[in-house]
């Protein structure tokens, strides 16, 4: 038996027209070293994932992917120590496991043949310093003092082919976040060690852990319950749900919109009509929905 495990994280930039986009201050491996030839991953996954071979179809996407020694929102930690450990059955490290994993919309993860793209590339990032508030949060999670906020960074492909909107929303900012999906083998809770393989076995700090609840460790540190994971296996990363709008979704009738050239519609049009597409997929009606595609593609 094993967990799933799902974590918000933010891209870094994007890559358009063979020129980066920075979308934050975080230095990110890829954009700061260059781009890879993409033609490598393209060959081995393409007919699985359904997607071009073409490099030249793809918006690449660096993103951060885990912080390490530190939990995330729902209190699931990887530690830095889990993230490098060789795995002899991978044949890797633990975090190299995201290569070549397809990418989602909300974890819909049950038909490879519906991936966006896939991850193309995987670095650990260890360039950018930390701030106050990262060294605080990995001294409470993990009981260390870092100067660096390390984290896994993806270099994430996206076929604007199979599905222009979504390319679209990328570039626009209408679609900002994605959320990586992990299978862990047990977790560790860090107040009382104790290790579970099933939610059976789970202590009663963290069957508590969204309570607020605070525990003493015997360093003196008043912490949160929270699970690190262990027996680590990256599966996907998903576009998910801007959070200002927890009801938005990219429907698969969108992916019929053609991307658009500065020529046929404005740049701050095509921002709005992208916008108000992804914010109200869910209500658009099949008519409108061919309708935008008419309007766009003329």
């Amino acid at each position: 038996m094993s967990f799933y495990k799902t974590a918000r994280i933010e891209p870094l930039g994007f890559l358009h027209k063979r020129a980066w986009t920075k979308t934050g201050k975080t230095a990110s491996m890829f954009m700061e070293d260059g781009i890879l030839d993409i033609e490598r991953a393209l060959d081995v996954v393409a007919d699985t994932y359904h997607i071009s071979r073409n490099p030249d179809d793809y918006l690449l996407v660096p993103a951060r992917a885990v912080s390490a020694d530190r939990f995330n929102a729902n209190r699931d930690g990887f530690a830095e120590s889990e993230l490098l450990r060789f795995d002899p059955e991978l044949g890797r490290r633990v975090y190299q496991s995201f290569d070549l994993k397809p990418h989602f919309i909300n974890h819909a993860s049950g038909n490879n043949a519906v991936a966006r793209g896939c991850v193309i590339d995987v670095h650990y990032n260890n360039v950018n310093n930390a701030d106050d508030l990262i060294k605080q949060a990995v001294y409470l999670d993990a009981a260390k003092d870092v100067q660096t906020d390390n984290f896994v960074e993806l270099l994430l492909a996206v076929d604007m082919t199979k599905d222009p909107a979504l390319a679209a929303g990328y570039k626009s900012g209408v679609v900002k976040e994605f959320s990586m999906g992990a299978d862990v083998s047990s977790t560790v809770c860090n107040v009382c060690n104790n290790e579970a393989f099933s939610e059976f076995q789970f202590c009663p700090c963290v069957r508590s852990k969204f309570s607020g609840k605070k525990y003493k460790t015997n360093d003196g540190r008043s912490v949160e319950a929270g699970e690190w994971c262990m027996g680590t296996r990256y599966a996907e990363i998903s576009a998910v749900d801007d959070p200002a709008d927890k009801s938005a979704e990219i429907q698969e009738g969108l992916l019929e919109i053609h991307e658009l050239t500065v020529n046929k519609l404005a740049s701050k049009d095509l921002q709005a009509i992208v916008s108000y597409a992804v914010r109200n997929a869910k209500s658009m009606p099949r008519p409108l929905i061919d309708l935008i595609n008419q309007r766009l593609a003329s």
